[in-house]
């Protein structure tokens, strides 16, 4: 089949999928059956949109087949009430039950999370995902070395790593808060938005974390340390010709909230 098919014993001819396609790489005129230009497998983002949006199912990508793109399911819309609930209520979670997270659980989550937007549609976000109680041990004493080498070469954020590094030599776990689970999402280096990208990703994940029973945070350090000290470079691992790009810890809750704690009122400049 050609990359884009529209079956014109059903389509209505609605324009949808002209209307909606990012780059335009649609011909249609009211009235008529809408066609893709020429050049549409050189140009086409792939994002789906015109597939997703056809009120008929009359339009087909052999890339994104309609078959394997599942209809949204009305009974499961979530309403501004809900959605404000669950994004008020997130935490960034620092304690931690000594549960593991099933694999299947991570992979779940990771699994929305790669239905977050990325520029172009590129979809270049990449997981690494560390559940092994002795290899997030080896990260937090790695990243102790890198909190001793940052305090005396004078790096970044000193007193704030003085501190950190003085309760973690007691033995308190504070560079991973003894996290089940360690998510780590890398893309292209070179890419101007991968780093967004990833971001979004994993903001998505965090979100997914907390309507399964799980917490998150964002492993701050564990990023500074990832993308400047050879060690932990080594030991992540990151292929070639990639860069990590955010970290978040993982794992079970040891406490519940009751409340959204007040945060400052928004900032809004509104322009005429």
């Amino acid at each position: 089949m050609a990359l884009i098919e529209v079956d014109k014993q059903t389509c209505t001819r609605c324009g949808a999928c002209a209307a909606v396609c990012p780059g335009g790489f649609f011909i249609f005129r009211k009235g008529r059956y809408p066609r893709p230009i020429p050049a549409i497998q050189e140009f086409c983002l792939r994002c789906g949109h015109c597939v997703a949006v056809c009120p008929a199912d009359s339009l087909d990508h052999r890339e994104i087949p309609l078959a394997q793109c599942p209809p949204i399911e009305p009974s499961l819309k979530v309403t501004f009430e809900q959605f404000a609930q669950l994004a008020r209520s997130r935490r960034s979670i620092r304690a931690y039950k000594d549960k593991k997270v099933p694999r299947e659980e991570i992979t779940r989550l990771i699994d929305v999370a790669r239905g977050a937007p990325t520029g172009h549609n590129a979809q270049t976000v990449r997981w690494l995902v560390f559940d092994d109680r002795g290899e997030i041990s080896r990260l937090s004493e790695i990243g102790a070395d890198w909190m001793r080498w940052s305090v005396e070469n004078k790096k970044g954020m000193v007193q704030f790593l003085e501190g950190v590094l003085k309760r973690q030599e007691t033995g308190y776990d504070e560079f991973l808060r003894s996290a089940p689970a360690i998510v780590v999402a890398y893309a292209e280096k070179g890419n101007p938005i991968a780093f967004y990208d990833c971001v979004i990703a994993l903001t998505y994940l965090e979100l997914a974390a907390g309507t399964a029973g799980l917490g998150c945070c964002w492993a701050g350090l564990l990023q500074s340390a990832a993308t400047g000290f050879p060690p932990m470079m080594e030991v992540l691992a990151i292929p070639e010709g990639h860069v990590p790009c955010g970290c978040m810890m993982l794992g079970y809750p040891r406490y519940g909230y009751r409340r959204s704690p007040r945060r400052q009122p928004a900032r809004i400049a509104w322009r005429p």
